[in-house]
């Protein structure tokens, strides 16, 4: 273990002590010119992760890794062989098994060296990333069925593309802090995590609003009933503030850079919303 923490300037108990800091545990992984891996260096945070015995690990002849997802084993051993050969830091995400049963998001990183008999050590540290994964899943999930709500029923697609563009922006501005934030920095994590529910959250009424708005105009539902503080997207609102101001649908359009085709859809869409027959009534209303 001493060429580890001459690496990295920690004594064992900082380096655990570290380890405890955070979701993960250091390591110093070694791969020998036959092909072998084996851990000189494996701090007691990977019990708490992912239920291992660092000793074990430690003491073990060769590993071959078993406890990563069998989806992710081979690109996790290819990774590493591409970083022995060109001794290029090693940066993966992958699922390892957990201790409390499935799979937790890990990400491994390493910087290699080699030694005179051609074996090449990392020394690393592995980090989980569940909760980062898991958001940034969502928010996969949630950018996809947006997409699908951008193209779907013909002309409805312009409205909805403009009703969720401010959501999805938000959205998409977290996904590339979440890929680039330091998994190190938990306080930094658990903000972002919080922020992405936020968005996530505002992005889902959008998306929700949008649905409903097309599914009526597909005649799929019947106009609803009037209901006290029915919520129109952003842009509806806007809408009925200029209809309430006796702006007609040409002063509208102009007023909001839009067509006049744009507004009268939109117009149609806050009436079956409120459940009101015509502008009249819409003006009348309270939202």
């Amino acid at each position: 273990m001493s060429a580890f923490l001459s690496s990295t300037g920690l004594t064992p108990d900082v380096a655990d002590l570290l380890a405890d800091q955070f979701p993960g545990h250091t390591m110093q992984r070694m791969r020998t010119p036959d092909g072998k891996y084996r851990y000189r260096y494996v701090s007691s945070g990977v019990r708490k992760s992912f239920g291992l015995d660092p000793e074990e690990l430690m003491q073990a002849d060769a590993v071959d890794h078993d406890w990563v997802h069998p989806d992710d084993h081979a690109r996790f051993v290819g990774a590493l062989e591409d970083s022995a050969r060109d001794l290029q830091p090693l940066d993966i995400e992958i699922r390892v098994e957990s201790l409390g049963g499935g799979y937790r998001w890990v990400r491994s990183l390493g910087q290699p060296r080699r030694e005179a008999d051609g074996t090449v050590i990392w020394d690393g540290v592995a980090l989980d990333i569940t909760d980062r994964r898991e958001a940034l899943d969502a928010l996969e999930r949630a950018l996809s069925g947006a997409r699908r709500s951008e193209v779907a029923e013909g002309r409805f697609s312009y409205i909805a593309a403009q009703d969720l563009a401010e959501p999805l922006a938000a959205l998409r501005d977290s996904v590339s802090v979440m890929e680039n934030i330091d998994c190190g920095d938990k306080a930094a994590v658990e903000g972002e995590i919080a922020r992405l529910a936020q968005r996530f959250a505002a992005f889902e009424g959008a998306l929700r609003a949008t649905r409903g708005l097309m599914k009526n105009a597909a005649g799929t539902a019947p106009p609803p009933e009037a209901q006290p503080g029915s919520v129109l997207t952003r842009r509806q609102s806007e809408i009925l503030g200029l209809v309430q101001q006796g702006a007609s649908n040409r002063d509208i359009a102009d007023r909001l850079d839009i067509s006049e085709g744009t507004v009268k859809l939109h117009v149609s869409a806050i009436l079956k919303r409120l459940g009101v027959r015509n502008r009249t009534e819409a003006a009348r209303k309270h939202v």
